[in-house]
C-alpha cells in the first residue's frame, strides 16, 4: 500500500512559528529577579523533561517520515526519560502533555500542515541555564491512537490518516477489520473492487492463501454481508463491497483491472 500523503508535507516551520519560537526563547532568559532554590530546581527539572520530550517528539516524526507508528512503549526502550526519572512515570507524563495540548485528531488532513522544528533545532548551540524555562513543546501534528495492544502515535504532517489507520489495524493483528475496511474504502472512494495480491503489499504483507482465508472467516462470521468475491476470466480473486459496487460493476471492473487494462495500455 503506498504511502500518500492527505495534505502537502513540509519539514519546514511557518515563519510565525519561527517568530513566536524566538521570542519564547528569548523570553526563557528573562527574569526580573534572584530566583529561589525551589524555583531554580522546580524550572531545572522542568527543561530536563522538555528536552526529554523533544528527542521522543523527533523520533516520533523521524519514524513517521520513514512510514512508522511509534509505540509509547518504545519510549522506555529508547530511555529517552531524564536522569533518575522512570521510564514509565516519563511515559505517562508524556502522554499527558500531548493530551493536554492542542494536537491532532485521527482523521484525514485538512489544507496543509508542518512538522514543527525540534526545540533542540531552534537551540542551536546555545547552552540552557537552570535560571531560564524553556517554551512549551508545540505538538500540534502529533495524533495519539488507544488500541487494544498499545498506544500508538504519528505527526498528521508526515504520515497520511489512511496510511497510518492501516498500520494501525495491522499492529492490533485486527486482519477481519483490516480486509473489511480496505475493500469497503476501496469501493466508496474511487470505486474499484480490490484485487487479493494488494495485501501482499506493505503494510500487510499477506500471501494470496491468507486473504482468501480472511476472506472466508468474513463471509463465515455473518456480520459483514456487503462483502463479496468475483474473479476475472484468469481465475484472479477481486473483492468489493455491495453497499458501494453492484455485483456488475464489482465483476466489470475486476476484468477490467485484472485483465483488459493490461490488454489496453
Amino acid at each position: 500500500m503506498e504511502q500518500k500523503p492527505d495534505a502537502a508535507i513540509s519539514m519546514r516551520s511557518s515563519d510565525m512559528s519561527r517568530v513566536a519560537g524566538e521570542e519564547c526563547l528569548q523570553q526563557a532568559g528573562q527574569d526580573d529577579g534572584e530566583l529561589s532554590v525551589e524555583e531554580r530546581e522546580r524550572r531545572r527539572a522542568r527543561n530536563e523533561m522538555i528536552c526529554a520530550m523533544d528527542d521522543a517528539l523527533a523520533d516520533i516524526r523521524q519514524r513517521s517520515y520513514e512510514g512508522k507508528l511509534t509505540r509509547s512503549s518504545r519510549w522506555k526502550k529508547m530511555a529517552f526519560q531524564p536522569k533518575g526519572m522512570d521510564a514509565r512515570a516519563f511515559e505517562e507524563q508524556m502522554l499527558l502533555y500531548i493530551e493536554q495540548h492542542d494536537h491532532a485528531d485521527y482523521a484525514p488532513a485538512i489544507g496543509k500542515l508542518t512538522a514543527p522544528r525540534p526545540l533542540k533545532v531552534q537551540l542551536g548551540d546555545r547552552q540552557i541555564t537552570d535560571e531560564e524555562e524553556l517554551p512549551d513543546l508545540d505538538v500540534s501534528d502529533i495524533v495519539l491512537i488507544y488500541g487494544k495492544k498499545g498506544i500508538y502515535l504519528y505527526s498528521k504532517a508526515l504520515m497520511s490518516h489512511s496510511y497510518a489507520h492501516a498500520l494501525y489495524q495491522t499492529a492490533e493483528d485486527s486482519d477481519i477489520a483490516t480486509f473489511v475496511d480496505v475493500v469497503r474504502s476501496e469501493s466508496r472512494i474511487y470505486p474499484r473492487p480490490v484485487a487479493a495480491d494488494i495485501f501482499m503489499n506493505v503494510p500487510y504483507l499477506w500471501p494470496v492463501s491468507k486473504t482468501l482465508d480472511v476472506y472466508e472467516q468474513v463471509k463465515s462470521s455473518g456480520a459483514f454481508a456487503d462483502i463479496c468475491m468475483t474473479r476475472t476470466s484468469r481465475g484472479e480473486a477481486y473483492f468489493y463491497s455491495n453497499l458501494y459496487l453492484s455485483d456488475a460493476q464489482g465483476k466489470a471492473l475486476a476484468e477490467w483491472y485484472g485483465v483488459e487494462r493490461g490488454m489496453n495500455p
